[in-house]
């Protein structure tokens, strides 16, 4: 059986393992800027493939939706001609083309970290964290014309713990989903009967667009607040959980300039925060252009007394 795999991150590997036997192809995202130099860096899949001797192609994105293709009908063309009995996604990135799919004699599935169909897109777990969800889960999917809206073939439910942060939570869905994805691989190619999952109308279900790096920004009002409202404080640390490491949560705080002896406007970064009977409790912060630093240490040097 020949699979073409599409997938870009590291969590994406965790899925390919499980069918290094039968990967002709992968397909991931070019390789990108990464660091301070701004150093070309081909992605996870891409670096697997590469030591696994596996074919790799890529296709250059559409610059102003970067989830379609610069040429669709290049994607269409490369991978109808790699004759895939399946196809196989999972944290690829871009909208593979319906046709593509199709041609394919067992279609396609992807492994979403969600259960489907609710946080649908881009970025699920992060929002599932945000939203104060008590569980999520991993589902696999057939690959459809739109972006996870497929028949539901498997899902697994997990709990969603105070302690989850969306990158540890997205390696443990991922982790399941591999797992999921050999059980349930064998019945799908033999055709035997997958009762698909009953689920609300799409309709009204919420949706897990893209994240900005605005998501993060939390106004400086809310977060004195929170120092004692027990609810503000719950939802400002689901929301640091959820955008760590990226956008992250930070804020914009006037603070002392002694230089010029003036007030000034600066963004400033929460990098660890807690919960303290039910109050938010900063420990870690950076302002911009400088190193970390206590907070106790940040209303020392900047906050007038």
């Amino acid at each position: 059986m020949k699979v073409i795999f599409f997938g870009s991150t590291f969590d994406s590997v965790l899925i390919l393992e499980k069918l290094r036997d039968h990967a002709c192809a992968v397909v991931t995202q070019p390789p990108r800027p990464v660091g301070r130099k701004q150093q070309l860096t081909p992605t996870p899949v891409e670096m697997w493939a590469k030591e696994h001797a596996v074919t790799t192609v890529s296709f250059p994105s559409n610059p102003e939706k970067p989830w379609l293709y610069a040429d669709e009908q290049q994607v269409i063309d490369t991978l109808e001609s790699l004759k895939a009995d399946l196809f196989v996604s999972a944290c690829y990135g871009q909208k593979i083309p319906w046709e593509t799919i199709a041609s394919a004699r067992f279609g396609g599935l992807n492994v979403h970290p969600s259960l489907l169909p609710r946080w649908r897109g881009a970025d699920p777990v992060p929002w599932a964290i945000l939203s104060g969800d008590r569980q999520t889960g991993v589902t696999i999917v057939t690959l459809s014309k739109e972006f996870d809206e497929g028949v539901v073939i498997a899902q697994k439910k997990v709990p969603i713990t105070d302690a989850d942060t969306s990158d540890a939570l997205r390696t443990k869905l991922f982790t399941l989903g591999a797992d999921l994805l050999a059980e349930v691989l064998p019945k799908y190619l033999a055709k035997q009967p997958i009762h698909p999952f009953t689920h609300s109308p799409i309709t009204q279900l919420p949706y897990a667009r893209r994240l900005t790096r605005e998501d993060g920004f939390e106004p400086w009002e809310a977060i004195r607040k929170a120092f004692a409202d027990s609810e503000e404080a719950k939802r400002i640390e689901r929301k640091f959980r959820a955008f760590t490491p990226w956008p992250g949560l930070w804020t914009k705080i006037r603070i002392m300039n002694h230089e010029l002896g003036i007030m000034e406007e600066k963004r400033l970064k929460m990098l660890g925060l807690s919960l303290i009977a039910y109050r938010l409790s900063l420990d870690l912060v950076q302002l911009e252009g400088k190193r970390p630093v206590s907070w106790k240490q940040f209303q020392e040097g900047y906050l007038p007394s």
